[in-house]
């Protein structure tokens, strides 16, 4: 974060040699990229070459958007066709100049993993005030943070899959109780004596108090 914000007053202020920083090969400069305001790629630092395998020389003066990025047919390959849309829109947000939000993004590099990061977009202006392009950031989690995040998806896949269970079991329960329903009613329509009508009367209460139960019954309570 310390990089970013010299960068953007590099960028913002036009002070000195922001390249010195983008291309230096400090271990803790995160992997940057930029486009001009056409979109064709101007910059690409030692740090995206080892994280994505691309040299500088392979991928600037290419369209950043459907050359270097994309989900066919590009250098760093995109998912889908979603993703794209999605880093379009991004890209084209800093490019009108507007504040962005760190964006989930992924591609695949040369070798083909996937990486999986967080990339944030900020215009580029001239000495006048005007955009002359974007330079973007990827943030890649730490192998702790990772990890962590692996676990959570883990636990919100079983967690869903829990959910569909206990909404199939509750589903199936209601069924034959809504049976039972309608037997009492048609029962209560017949020549019953008062023994009878008690029974009825004992039934519909354990209905409603199962219908409360259900009702009452959440993922959480039946886990514990």
């Amino acid at each position: 974060m310390t990089v970013h914000k010299l960068v953007m007053d590099k960028f913002t202020r036009v002070e000195g040699d922001y390249k010195a920083i983008i291309h230096n090969p400090n271990p803790l400069i995160p992997p940057i990229f930029g486009a001009d305001e056409f979109g064709w790629c101007c910059e690409w630092n030692a740090a995206m070459t080892k994280l994505t395998g691309w040299h500088k020389e392979e991928v600037l003066d290419k369209m950043l958007l459907g050359e270097v990025f994309d989900s066919r047919n590009a250098s760093c390959l995109l998912k889908n066709k979603d993703a794209f849309v999605s880093l379009c829109a991004v890209i084209n947000s800093g490019l009108a100049g507007k504040e962005t939000e760190k964006a989930p993004f992924g591609f695949f590099n040369r070798s083909g993993k996937y990486t999986e990061c967080l990339l944030s977009v900020n215009r580029r202006q001239n000495e006048d005030g005007l955009i002359t392009g974007v330079f973007c950031f990827i943030h890649i989690p730490s192998h702790e943070l990772q990890q962590a995040l692996q676990v959570q998806q883990a636990s919100e896949q079983a967690s869903l899959k829990r959910l569909k269970a206990f909404s199939y079991m509750r589903h199936a329960i209601n069924n034959p109780l809504s049976g039972m329903l309608y037997s009492r009613k048609a029962l209560k329509n017949t020549d019953l004596n008062e023994e009878q009508m008690r029974q009825i009367h004992v039934s519909d209460n354990c209905h409603h108090q199962l219908n409360k139960i259900l009702a009452d019954l959440d993922q959480d309570s039946i886990m514990e």
